[in-house]
């Protein structure tokens, strides 16, 4: 059960990161559901309702997944320079061919020979060296790289979310030294094949807890952002509608991705504001008859300019307001939020635009 706990959560952050990340992160999904497959195929439930006849099998499919993940983290490690050097598959191919010709010479006599004698068998030492080497490169390259990576971000959950993966890049490679020479392990250790698979499959699960906890915790930003992204797209869609209704030349492309709509819609809202700056009447300051805050005020003179605008009047001094550039997008977005809200919900708003309608008369 915990075996396929941990392959759910695996495949879900997998599944999450494909369908939520703005570039594809095809090394990541690799990595999540070849380690998720991995885990299911080995659970015993699995290895009993297939056939116990067919264990060696499942083994070997096991452990080609697995090297198959430990090539996608390489491979994303790879990825952060630029421009991406290619990784070569036929190491990881070769080394797949080596483990099933091994395997088709030792699965036949495994638990028929005697464990001393077996264990020693060039095919199993061959399968051994396979299955550990590449996988212990990869990961070795994979955590010099991610260790580098981590040292130069700001403090945060990201940040401490790519230690736990670097610990975990450590557990895994014990794993692996451990799991995959089980020949030097039962002859250091003294262990028998009955204690050896439930020792491997903690130490498995332990570094996969690993995976999934430094997973979590990476991608808590990005959901952090995600959510924000979505809560400024609905609070500037008001404002938005209302511009755009009023001036359709100012609406650009739209494209299917949620932080690009929040920063199109900024844009759009901007022009529409600059376009309908020289139809604000003057006397809207009169029409202000108590001090209201900056956002409120914009509003004002914004229901005011669609109104004379759709008079046809206009004003060729431009009256003063919010032109500064914002810092950062993030305070672009609670100011026009403001100004949204505002343009919708104030009474001195829809005060200001009744002046204007009568006077436009």
């Amino acid at each position: 059960m915990i075996s396929y706990l941990t392959a759910a959560l695996l495949a879900a952050i997998g599944l999450t990161r494909l369908a939520t990340a703005r570039r594809r992160p095809r090394h990541l999904v690799t990595f999540f559901l070849s380690m998720a497959l991995s885990l299911t195929i080995s659970a015993e439930p699995t290895v009993a309702l297939i056939g116990i006849e067919y264990e060696m099998a499942c083994r070997l499919v096991t452990n080609m997944l697995q090297m198959l993940a430990v090539h996608a983290l390489m491979k994303l490690a790879r990825s952060t320079r630029s421009p991406e050097p290619r990784t070569p598959w036929w190491p990881l191919v070769l080394c797949w061919a080596v483990m099933a010709l091994a395997c088709l010479d030792f699965a036949p006599l495994y638990g028929v020979q005697e464990l001393q004698v077996f264990q020693w068998r060039p095919s199993v030492l061959l399968y051994q060296l396979a299955l550990t080497g590449y996988p212990i490169g990869c990961l070795a390259v994979f955590t010099v790289s991610l260790a580098r990576n981590a040292s130069t971000r700001p403090a945060g959950t990201f940040r401490a979310g790519l230690h736990v993966i670097v610990v975990a890049a450590a557990a895994t490679i014990a794993w692996g030294l451990f799991s995959g020479l089980p020949s030097f392990t039962f002859a250091v250790t003294g262990l028998g094949v009955q204690e050896f698979l439930p020792v491997s499959r903690d130490i498995g699960l332990v570094a996969m807890t690993l995976w999934v906890v430094g997973a979590l915790l990476t991608a808590w930003d990005g959901a952090a952002r995600t959510v924000r992204t979505w809560r400024g797209v609905r609070a500037v869609t008001p404002l938005w509608k209302a511009l755009v209704a009023a001036q359709p030349q100012i609406e650009l492309p739209a494209r299917h991705d949620l932080e690009f709509t929040l920063y199109r819609r900024l844009i759009e809202i901007r022009d529409g504001l600059l376009a309908l700056r020289t139809h604000v009447p003057p006397q809207v300051q009169d029409w202000l008859r108590s001090p209201v805050d900056g956002p409120t005020r914009a509003a004002a003179e914004l229901a005011a300019a669609m109104v004379m605008r759709d008079a046809g009047r206009s004003w060729p001094q431009q009256p003063s307001g919010h032109a500064g550039e914002a810092p950062s997008v993030e305070a672009e977005t609670a100011w026009l939020s403001a100004v949204s809200s505002a343009f919708t919900r104030s009474p001195v708003v829809r005060e200001v635009r009744r002046l204007a309608q009568l006077d436009a008369t």
